[in-house]
């Protein structure tokens, strides 16, 4: 995947409304995309998402999704 498949995904992601939710899914996505190249930058997509993640939800939504 490309740069413009993640900003497509990231476009959709922010519009979400409910900001839990959104959250929640700019990580699960952010993660599994983060696999699909090793260039990916997860807090720059978790940001063009418009979501918000601090240190523990991203070691939780890794934990998820290994």
């Amino acid at each position: 995947m490309t740069r413009k498949d993640f900003q497509l995904i990231a476009d959709v992601v922010k519009t979400i409304e409910d900001e839990k939710t959104r959250n929640v899914t700019a990580l699960n996505f952010g993660v599994l995309l983060r696999r699909t190249n090793t260039r990916f930058n997860l807090v720059r997509f978790v940001k063009a998402c418009n979501a918000k993640a601090g240190m523990m939800d991203v070691t939780e939504a890794t934990d998820r999704m290994t």
